[in-house]
């Protein structure tokens, strides 16, 4: 499906600029679309309650990609691939909000320092419109940020598992946001919050069943989401981002 002629505008060509956390950022790729509701993500459902991604999605090395990948990969499922996301608001719901995102997609290594990517929340959507930062926004963000941040097709992966703290999140993306879908966008008389974010994600997760993985979301406690949590909490310090843009 095309994309809305408003988000046009926005998608330039690159010019990159380099975070303090090592983040590249660059204006906004050409593939970027509104999702129509064609596909909804799913939940992930482990084996047993109490699995741990850490010990159910243990590190590993790829074995379907073309060239070697360090990811988190599922023990009895080479197909299956997880990311862990958050995202965090200083001052939330305050005068001075900060939000910052956060995604880890790989263990360090001794050739891979790094697994993870931090950057701060924009002003912006996607769309162009100012939005205020909560970290609401900052936990979806975070996701749409994974997903856009490589082309996971070419690891080999046929599901990609997120792996956050966030209830509005997991549950929004898998339930709610059917009914919002049907109401035209608004939960009774109320407009939905992060519309911009929302129909980002849904044009992500359509694009993937054609070029890719499948998307499937796991509602972790807190405590298992540290690395990521750190690293959103960083970001949210990180100088003020204006303009929506990718991550590379």
């Amino acid at each position: 499906m095309p994309f809305h002629r408003s988000w046009m505008k926005y998608l330039q060509s690159p010019m990159q600029i380099r975070t303090s956390l090592g983040v590249v950022r660059s204006h906004v790729r050409s593939d970027l679309r509104i999702g129509s509701g064609g596909v909804i993500p799913e939940k992930f459902v482990p084996p047993n309650e109490a699995d741990m991604p850490q010990l159910l999605f243990p590190p590993g090395i790829g074995v379907y990609a073309s060239s070697r990948v360090h990811r988190f990969i599922h023990r009895s499922n080479p197909t299956q691939m997880l990311i862990y996301t958050d995202g965090a608001c200083l001052d939330n719901g305050g005068e001075n909000p900060r939000g910052g995102c956060a995604f880890v997609f790989r263990p360090s290594t001794s050739t891979e320092k790094y697994g993870h990517v931090a950057f701060r929340l924009e002003n912006e959507g996607p769309t162009g419109e100012q939005h205020q930062q909560t970290s609401n926004r900052a936990e979806l963000r975070a996701v749409i940020g994974a997903l856009r941040f490589r082309a996971w097709m070419g690891d080999g992966f046929e599901t990609i598992v997120i792996a956050t703290d966030s209830e509005y999140v997991v549950n929004s993306s898998t339930n709610y946001i059917r009914g919002w879908l049907q109401n035209g966008w608004k939960r009774g008389s109320t407009p939905v919050e992060n519309k911009d974010l929302w129909l980002t994600l849904l044009g992500e997760c359509e694009q993937w069943p054609n070029m890719g993985p499948k998307i499937k979301f796991w509602k972790i406690p807190r405590e298992w989401n540290t690395e990521a949590d750190r690293w959103a909490g960083d970001a949210a310090n990180e100088p003020f981002s204006d303009k929506f843009s990718d991550i590379n």
